[in-house]
C-alpha cells in the first residue's frame, strides 16, 4: 500500500449479537497475556466467549487441528446469529477507564481502519523486538480464520491537545457498546459522521504511529497480506488493511516496567552476584515493604538509581553511571537512544560483567517476568531466587527510539490496559 500520509477510514465490524446481553462474559484478553488459570475460568463462564477462538497457548496447545476448529467455531457463530456483521461503516471513540496505584485513569482513542503500511514507509515503526514462534502461531490462525479478533495499539503526538479534544467531544454522550474485563470499564461510541472522520485524517496527516502493542499481530498481517495474490494489485483489498486503536502518548497511554525473575542454582551464587554488583557499581541497601507505594517513593527519593536488586538477603538500589570501565566498553556499541534504554543497559552490560566474573552464562539460567512489584518481592524471597526491578520507560524515549528506527530489547514495554478481543472484530475474506 502506497500512501505518502498516515490515514485511516470506517469501517463494518463484527461485534458479538447484543441480544446476548452481557459482552463482559464474551470478551477476554489478547491472546498471549492469559495464564492457563484464566484461560479455564473463560472458558467456563460462558460457552461462547472469544477465547475459544483466539486460541490462548494453553488451549488445545497438542491439537493438529486447533486452528481448523477455531475456523470453524467462528463461522458457525456468524451463521448462528452469535456474530454480527455490522452494514454501516464507522470509526469508534473508544475509552477505558481504570483503577493504577489507587489512581482512576481514563484512556480515550479511536479504532478504526488502517492501511498495512510496510515499515519502510516510516509511516508506522515499531519500538520493540518480536519473538518468531509468536508471529507462526497468528499467521496460522489468520490464514484459517481470515478475521481480526481485536486490534493492534498505536501511538501517535497530541502536542497541541486537539485530537484528544475531538474524542472527547463524542464521549459526553452515552455510550453505545459497554464491557467490563479485568478491572477495566471499556465503552464504545459509533461514529458515522463524515466531517468527524475528515477531521480525524486532518489531525493525522503529518503524523507517524508507533506501535504500542501488537507488534506480533502487525507482522503477521504483513505476512498474510503478502500472500494474498489480489492485494499486491488492488489497494483496497481487506488484506491489505488492517484495524487499530489509535491514542496519543501524551494523555492517553500507560506503560509498566517488565521486572526480571532470576532463578540460580543455589543461594550462593545469588550472594556472589550480589557481591560483584557491589563490587562494581554503586549501591546502597535499601528498606523496602514490597508495597507499589514505597517502590514509587524510592524512584523519587533516588532518581539516578537505575534498577533494585532483591534477594533473600537484602535489596539492593543500583546506580549506573555509565563511566565505570567495562560498562562505558559496553554502552558505546549500543545505538545513542538506546545508552538511555534501561533494559538495554541492563542485558547488554550489567548483566554480562556481573554474570561472566561469577562464571555464570545468561543462557543457563531460567529468568521469567513480572510487572507486579509485590510479586518479585516475593519471588526474592526464596531461596535462590534473584529479583531485578526496573523503572517504567518514558514513552517519550519509547518515540525518540522508534523515531530513529531502533526496537527497544523483548519485554521493554508492558502497555495497560489490554484491548480486549472480542469486543470489535472485522471479518477480512469471505471465504
Amino acid at each position: 500500500m502506497k500512501s505518502h500520509r498516515l490515514q485511516v477510514s470506517p469501517f463494518t465490524p463484527v461485534i458479538y449479537n447484543p441480544q446476548l446481553n452481557n459482552l463482559s462474559l464474551l470478551i477476554a484478553p489478547p491472546y498471549d497475556v492469559i495464564s492457563e488459570e484464566q484461560c479455564k475460568q473463560l472458558l467456563s463462564i460462558h460457552p461462547y466467549n472469544i477465547v475459544r477462538v483466539i486460541l490462548p497457548p494453553f488451549l488445545d496447545a497438542d491439537d493438529p487441528k486447533r486452528y481448523e476448529k477455531a475456523a470453524n467455531l467462528w463461522r458457525q457463530w456468524l451463521k448462528e446469529g452469535i456474530l454480527v456483521e455490522l452494514d454501516k461503516p464507522s470509526l469508534f471513540v473508544y475509552s477505558q477507564r481504570f483503577s493504577l496505584d489507587k489512581e482512576v485513569k481514563e484512556h480515550l482513542s479511536l479504532i478504526a481502519l488502517m492501511p498495512l503500511y510496510d515499515y519502510e514507509t516510516n509511516l508506522v515503526r515499531p519500538h520493540e523486538q518480536t519473538m518468531p514462534k509468536a508471529k507462526s502461531d497468528r499467521l496460522e490462525l489468520l490464514r484459517v480464520t481470515k478475521a481480526e479478533f481485536g486490534q493492534v495499539q498505536g501511538l501517535v503526538s497530541d502536542e497541541t491537545g486537539d485530537w484528544d479534544k475531538l474524542l472527547r467531544a463524542i464521549a459526553k454522550e452515552p455510550a453505545w457498546l459497554k464491557a467490563s474485563l479485568d478491572g477495566v470499564e471499556n465503552s464504545l461510541w459509533q461514529v458515522s459522521d463524515r466531517e468527524f472522520a475528515e477531521e480525524v485524517n486532518r489531525l493525522l496527516a503529518n503524523q507517524w504511529l508507533v506501535i504500542a502493542d501488537g507488534h506480533h499481530r502487525y507482522e503477521t498481517a504483513l505476512s498474510f497480506r503478502n500472500e494474498i495474490s489480489e492485494a499486491a494489485t488492488n489497494p483496497n483489498h481487506p488484506a491489505n488493511l488492517i484495524s487499530i486503536v489509535i491514542a496519543d502518548y501524551q494523555r492517553n497511554a500507560t506503560v509498566l516496567p517488565t521486572h526480571r525473575l532470576f532463578r540460580f542454582p543455589n543461594h550462593e551464587l545469588v550472594q556472589r552476584v550480589i557481591k560483584e554488583v557491589r563490587h562494581k557499581f554503586w549501591s546502597e541497601e535499601i528498606e523496602w515493604d514490597k508495597s507499589d507505594e514505597s517502590l514509587s517513593q524510592i524512584w523519587s527519593n533516588y532518581r539516578n538509581a537505575f534498577s533494585i536488586f532483591a534477594s533473600q538477603d537484602k535489596v539492593l538500589l543500583v546506580t549506573v553511571t555509565g563511566i565505570e570501565g567495562a560498562v562505558s566498553h559496553f554502552l558505546e556499541q549500543l545505538p545513542p537512544p538506546l545508552r538511555r534504554v534501561d533494559t538495554a543497559i541492563l542485558h547488554q552490560s550489567i548483566l554480562p560483567i556481573v554474570f561472566a566474573s561469577v562464571g555464570v552464562k545468561p543462557e543457563d539460567l531460567k529468568v521469567d517476568y513480572t510487572h507486579g512489584a509485590n510479586v518479585a518481592y516475593d519471588f526474592a524471597q526464596q531461596e535462590g531466587n534473584l529479583a531485578i526491578l526496573l523503572r517504567p520507560i518514558p514513552l517519550e524515549l519509547v518515540r525518540e527510539v522508534a523515531s530513529q528506527g531502533y526496537r527497544l530489547p523483548p519485554k521493554t514495554t508492558y502497555f495497560v490496559p489490554k484491548i480486549p478481543s472480542g469486543l470489535v472484530m472485522r471479518k477480512i475474506l469471505n471465504r
